[in-house]
């Protein structure tokens, strides 16, 4: 009931993923444009989106906690979440590693490479890609990782009842 028309009807499936990207599209201003949003544009967006998501539960009773890693893009800027509803618990693992680069130092060995100060490579992953771990940050639970259309990287803690900046 929430869901505007537009957004309603373009849901066709029944999974829970594409009722979390209906919330999401639903929290834009214009969801079904052609043209790229400005990053902080998606960052609101999520944090509305799992605002929302966690009041629904509530309303609903549930006191198990939801873990909510979404990613989006608009062909541009990427936001990822890490986030789980409690401040006792990790959310599912999230890493990303930035750089020039990968490049390969022994067979089935890589790294990244940052041969400047500018990043040409973000990568954001469930788990690391390859065995060099100096290569890959974790991305703290609770937190969104933006990265900008000139490939910066932004953390934001998602500071809400959950928030717990020691986990």
């Amino acid at each position: 009931e929430s869901l505007r028309d537009e957004i309603f009807l373009t849901v066709n499936g029944n999974t829970d993923s594409e009722w979390a990207f209906a919330v999401f599209l639903n929290n834009l201003k214009t969801p079904l444009q052609a043209e790229p949003f400005c990053h902080s544009v998606l960052k609101d967006a999520m944090l509305k989106t799992i605002a929302q998501l966690n009041a629904w539960g509530k309303d609903a009773g549930i006191t198990e906690a939801s873990m909510m890693n979404f990613a989006v893009t608009d062909g541009v800027s990427v936001v990822c979440s890490r986030y789980i509803s409690s401040n006792t618990l990790e959310a599912a693992s999230l890493y990303f590693s930035s750089g020039t680069r990968f490049e390969s130092y022994k067979p089935g060995h890589y790294r990244m490479i940052k041969a400047d100060k500018r990043e040409d490579i973000v990568v954001i992953a469930s788990e690391p890609l390859t065995f060099e771990k100096a290569d890959w940050l974790t991305i703290p639970t609770n937190n969104l990782i933006v990265v900008t259309s000139k490939l910066n990287v932004l953390m934001y803690p998602i500071v809400d009842e959950y928030y717990n900046p020691s986990l």
